[in-house]
């Protein structure tokens, strides 16, 4: 059986890097060469939600075994978690990298 799209998500402004599932398996999370992480509510009627700390393009993304923390790795050498639920957008920054 040949496999048929299900969903596109629309919404980000630069090429994506990487998308994965939350475990609760309800949301898609993307991150893009915008410098943004995307959350996609796989309900239509719910809103995706945005997060834009990052200062350059966003290369990677890990959603926790509960779905409860995101983390967001970025080529302006920061590691960002996100609690998406209580955060507002803002985010945990983990600078420890050094070199171009």
């Amino acid at each position: 059986v040949d496999p048929t799209l299900e969903r596109s998500f629309r919404g980000h402004k630069g090429s994506v890097n990487s998308a994965v599932f939350n475990p609760n398996m309800k949301q898609l999370v993307s991150v893009s060469q915008d410098g943004c992480l995307m959350i996609w509510n796989f309900k239509p009627q719910l809103r995706a939600f945005r997060f834009a700390d990052h200062k350059g393009p966003v290369l990677s993304v890990a959603v926790s075994p509960t779905g409860g923390i995101i983390a967001s790795g970025s080529k302006d050498r920061t590691v960002r978690l996100w609690a998406p639920n209580i955060s507002k957008g803002r985010s945990t920054v983990i600078k420890a990298h050094t070199g171009g």
